[in-house]
């Protein structure tokens, strides 16, 4: 309760909960569900379908939290990095406070080209 989570690690927990409901209930009398929980659980998923957390992996962002590590990021700004994954320099500025004063040019490139990799900003309909 005490962390953070990205979209992905919100998506994974909702795709547990499915899983759970679905053993249980072949194990057991069908558990009677909130229509309230339901309808949230479907929205959220529908949401975050269409993010990038629908095609990231614990690798993808073990992987990117270990070289973006080389910047000096906060850690809320590296959480929007891997929630928005930002497709374009324009967009990291949006995410990270002072963003052309902390970084480079090309540290900025390095950035972008880093969340293209690992983080598939393309996925987003936005």
């Amino acid at each position: 309760r005490d962390k953070l989570l990205s979209n992905y690690e919100v998506l994974e927990h909702i795709h547990d909960i499915k899983r759970r409901q679905k053993r249980s209930a072949s194990k057991h009398r069908a558990i009677q569900r909130t229509e309230n929980l339901e309808t949230i659980l479907l929205e959220l998923q529908g949401y975050l379908k269409v993010t990038p957390a629908a095609k990231q992996t614990a690798d993808d962002l073990r992987e990117f939290l270990q070289h973006i590590s080389a910047y000096e990021l906060e850690k809320a700004e590296k959480l929007q990095l891997i929630n928005v994954a930002p497709g374009s320099e324009a967009a990291l500025h949006s995410l990270i406070e002072e963003c052309d004063q902390r970084f480079t040019d090309e540290e900025r490139q390095q950035m972008v080209a880093l969340v293209a990799q690992f983080l598939h900003p393309d996925v987003q309909s936005q």
